[in-house]
Parts: structure tokens; sequence; C-alpha cells
């Protein structure tokens, strides 16, 4: 499916306060409510076939967001925001969901991640495309660091990849960024997690299990502190400490859920880490009748 890169403003909503269930456990967060001139969704997370027969699904779905700007013509999974040292504002992108996807649509020099000059959000400017093997091809990898200023990406697939990462620095001009290192260790890749401090990018590579930790400490010298072939990781995200390590497993191992890992000794950088499963979470899978009611929260989708 071709997408593309949309630059929204988002008005902010107030939210009713979420109520307590008589269990003590705190119940749904309620739905927003839209302001005039949206154009909601009527079934959560799905386009009716009759929105697809009468045009309306191409018109898209915003609540409390209005288009300011436009740019390109097919998009990925990432979209990434950053201010250099000199005050640039940029954007990234990646620009398909499978490498060439859109080439036939919009021609053999459409692939790549996308660098856009934001000065002026109505006008966006691309100021260049980073074309290196990952960034052809990081499927749900490419991740931002703001604090360090390291744009990063893991040569991936659907199913899995060769895992080559990129780092890239865009601190000093984000509209060019500077290749600083390509090596292979995130083992084989799919997707990525930066730590929130920038040192540490994970790399997970699905249907072949690896997971792996490579210090970027000094992005020009990218070591491997830790692999492991024991989960059927998916995606990752990294506790703001950076000692925890929150991983959706696929299922593809006998288990579909959230792992969450205690990864304080690679955190902190000990030789041969032990990584332990502090907890798992899972919920049945439960089919859904093609007739069944969609479902609604205060009366809304």
């Amino acid at each position: 499916m071709r997408t593309a890169l949309t630059l929204a403003v988002v008005a902010a909503a107030a939210l009713p306060a979420t109520q307590s269930a008589a269990d003590g456990y705190p119940s749904p967060t309620p739905g927003s409510r839209c302001v005039a001139g949206s154009l909601p969704e009527q079934m959560q997370g799905r386009a009716p076939l009759a929105d697809v027969a009468t045009g309306r699904a191409a018109a898209g779905y915003t609540c409390n967001a209005v288009q300011v700007g436009y740019s390109g013509g097919s998009g990925g999974y990432r979209v990434e925001r950053y201010v250099d040292v000199s005050g640039h504002e940029c954007a990234f992108h990646d620009s398909d969901t499978f490498l060439g996807e859109q080439v036939p649509f919009t021609g053999p020099d459409s692939t790549g991640v996308y660098v856009l000059d934001m000065s002026d959000p109505r006008h966006p400017v691309r100021t260049d495309v980073l074309r290196t093997p990952a960034m052809q091809s990081p499927h749900e990898s490419l991740r931002l660091n703001a604090r360090r200023g390291l744009l990063v990406a893991a040569m991936s697939t659907i199913t899995t990849g060769p895992g080559v990462v990129e780092v890239y620095d865009v601190s000093k001009n984000c509209r060019h960024p500077t290749l600083v290192s390509a090596t292979p260790l995130g083992l084989l890749g799919h997707e990525g997690a930066f730590s929130p401090h920038g040192t540490m990018y994970y790399v997970t590579s699905l249907n072949a299990h690896s997971l792996a930790a490579v210090d970027l400490t000094d992005p020009a010298l990218p070591s491997l502190i830790w692999f492991t072939f024991d989960y059927a990781a998916h995606g990752a995200s990294v506790s703001l400490d950076g000692t925890r390590l929150y991983v959706a497993e696929s299922g593809n191992n006998g288990f579909s859920g959230l792992t969450i890992l205690d990864v304080s000794e690679v955190h902190a950088r000990i030789p041969f880490p032990q990584v332990s499963v502090l907890s798992r979470l899972t919920w049945p899978q439960v089919s859904i009748p093609q007739n069944a009611t969609p479902f609604t929260r205060n009366g809304h989708p």
C-alpha cells in the first residue's frame, strides 16, 4: 500500500478523567472528541467496505489534526523530526513498506530514506536521500535519537534481513546527514529500538529469533554487547533508565505477547551480560464474528 508523508498540526482536545472500575483497575481511556473539520473513522482501526466503495476511505481519517504541508508520493513506517545545532528543522522518512514496491508508481529513484528541510512546514523541501543499503531497506528499524543527533537503521525485510547497522550523524547539518559507520553487528534485521540515552540500539529479526544490543557510545566504532536467539522479538522499547527492554513477541516460538527483560548488565556494559525475564503478559485470541457490532466507547467508535 502506498502512502505519503503528511505533516500535521495537532489541536489539543480535553479528555475526561479516567474513572476507576469497582475492582480497583482503571477503566479504558475515554475516546477523544474530534473538533470541527476532522474526518473521524466510524469503525475503530478499520476502513469499512462501504467507505471504500463510496470513496470516503480515500479522503483519509483524521481527528484533531489539520494538514498544513505535503511531500512525496510514497512513504513507509517511520517519520522522525529533528532540529540541529544551527537551528535547521528536518524530517526523515523511509520511502516504502517493502523494498521497491513504489518503483512502478514513482520511478526507480524513489527508494531510500528522504531528508526534508522543514523551515517552512507548508512547503517541505527535499534536501537529500540516503541510499546506503540499510537506508534502502530499513523496514521498521529506522530510529532517531534526538539527544545525540543520531539516525540509525538496520538492513531489514518483512521477515528478516542482513542486519547491517548504519549510523548517520544529523547533529551538525540535519539537511545532509553524514554516514558515521556501517557494520553487520545487528546480526539479522526487522525492527529497531533506541535507548533514551542514545548509546544502545537494539535490533530484532522476528522470524530468525535474533535480538542484538549494539553499543553506540562511539558511533564510529559500534560494538556488539549482547545477543540471543531465545525470543521471537518483533518490536521493542527501552525504559527511560535503559535497564528494561519491552519486547513484543510474535508467537512463532510458542508465545505471543509482551516480554519484559532485565537488561541492566547490558546497560552497564558488563562482559558476557546476563539477561533475565522479569515478566510475560499475554491475552487470549478472540475471534470476532463478521456480523459483530463495531466496538464503541462512550457512544463513539
